[in-house]
């Protein structure tokens, strides 16, 4: 797994207010739809991707995305990680696909990995919840979303003084999605 220590904070008045991360998945080939969510969201510090993009990765690299391989990404990107690992200050950032993850004790998974906040995608259905000390979150499927009519992504914002927490989900066109 890949260890970053990643210092990205929005600054106003010199002063470390917060982050705020971008986090997509299952995009399948749908290029246009990342662009448009990367445009949209300037003022973010880092843009994760969960795998299943389906694109050369240096078109997902082109709009700066992070990302690790999903189960059909084998074609053009057999070179990453099939999880990743990135250190802040606040604590660990978990990203996998997800299609390796046993379901039935879904629980104890993600507490082995001991992050503060667990990222999958896979099954293209939003999830936001707490397991123990862990903000685990799925961000759906941009492209093929199985719990709405709508592609989803996530933006998480950390609260550089507090550490609290904060997400919305947003549909392409950067509108929110009630969750």
């Amino acid at each position: 797994m890949l260890n970053i220590f990643y210092t990205f904070f929005i600054q106003i008045n010199s002063k470390i207010i917060s982050m705020k991360i971008v986090v997509a998945s299952d995009s399948h080939g749908d290029y246009d739809s990342l662009a448009k969510i990367y445009y949209s969201n300037q003022d973010a510090n880092i843009f994760l991707h969960l795998g299943d993009f389906e694109i050369p990765i240096q078109e997902l690299n082109s709009l700066g995305y992070l990302a690790v391989k999903g189960n059909c990404d084998y074609i053009f990107n057999s070179i990453l990680p099939l999880s990743r690992d990135i250190d802040f200050h606040f604590g660990t950032i978990h990203l996998e696909h997800g299609n390796l993850i046993h379901y039935s004790n879904f629980e104890n998974y993600v507490t082995r990995t001991n992050p503060k906040i667990f990222l999958f995608g896979h099954t293209h259905a939003k999830m936001a919840l707490i397991i123990k000390d862990t903000y685990v979150f799925n961000p759906g499927s941009i492209s093929r979303p199985r719990d709405c009519d709508v592609g989803s992504y996530l933006i998480l914002n950390i609260d550089e003084k507090t550490y609290e927490i904060s997400y919305v989900f947003k549909d392409i066109d950067n509108n929110i999605i009630d969750f």
